[in-house]
C-alpha cells in the first residue's frame, strides 16, 4: 500500500515538472487568487483597505456593569442583554464560591424575535461553572445572555462584568 501511494505520488509530481511552466504557473496563480493581496509598501508603509467588522461606530456611549446574579440551588434562569446587530461588548463571568464548577450548567446564547414563530439562535458558549471571559460582536438585533442553571445543592451567585453597547433585558 505504502509502495502504491509513493508511486502515485512521483507520478504526480513527474506530470507537472514535464507539463512545463504553463501548469506550474496556472497552480500558483490559483493559488495566489485566493489569497489577499499584499500591498505595496509606501514610505515603509503596506496600506490595507479596512475589512468589514474591523470597526463599529456607535451612537451612543459605552457602559459598564457588575451585576450579581443569584441562582438557587437546583434552579436555573436566563440573563438578558439587548444589543443592536455589531454592538460589542467584553465580558467576565465568575461564580463566587461555586465548589463544583461541573454543577453549573451555562449557556451564553442570542436569539431574534420569532416571526411567524420562527427565530434565529445561536450559542456562542457552552460551558460549566469555570470563569470565562471574552469579547463578543452581536450578528444580530435581539437577546443576548446567558442561561444558568445550578444543579448545586447551594444558592450560587454568577458575577458578570460587561462592558460595551447593550441594555439590560429587564423582562
Amino acid at each position: 500500500m505504502t509502495h502504491t501511494l509513493a508511486f502515485r505520488f512521483a507520478v504526480v509530481i513527474l506530470v507537472v515538472a514535464c507539463a512545463g511552466p504553463g501548469i506550474a504557473q496556472t497552480a500558483t496563480q490559483s493559488a495566489s487568487a485566493s489569497a489577499p493581496a499584499i500591498p505595496e509598501a509606501v514610505n515603509g508603509w503596506r496600506e490595507y483597505p479596512l475589512r468589514d467588522g474591523v470597526i463599529s461606530i456607535q451612537s451612543a456611549k459605552w457602559r459598564t456593569d457588575k451585576v450579581l446574579v443569584p441562582v438557587q440551588a437546583g434552579k436555573g434562569l436566563e440573563y438578558k442583554l439587548t444589543m443592536k446587530k455589531g454592538a460589542g461588548l467584553v465580558y467576565n463571568i465568575s461564580y463566587g464560591a461555586l465548589s463544583d464548577p461541573q454543577l453549573m450548567i451555562v449557556e451564553f446564547h442570542g436569539h431574534t424575535k420569532q416571526v411567524d414563530g420562527v427565530g434565529d439562535l445561536m450559542f456562542y458558549s457552552k460551558t460549566g461553572g469555570s470563569p470565562e471571559s471574552g469579547v463578543f460582536t452581536a450578528p444580530w438585533d435581539g437577546i443576548h445572555g446567558w442561561y444558568l442553571k445550578n444543579d448545586s445543592p447551594k444558592d450560587v451567585v454568577a458575577i458578570l462584568e460587561l462592558a460595551g453597547f447593550y441594555a439590560i433585558d429587564a423582562k
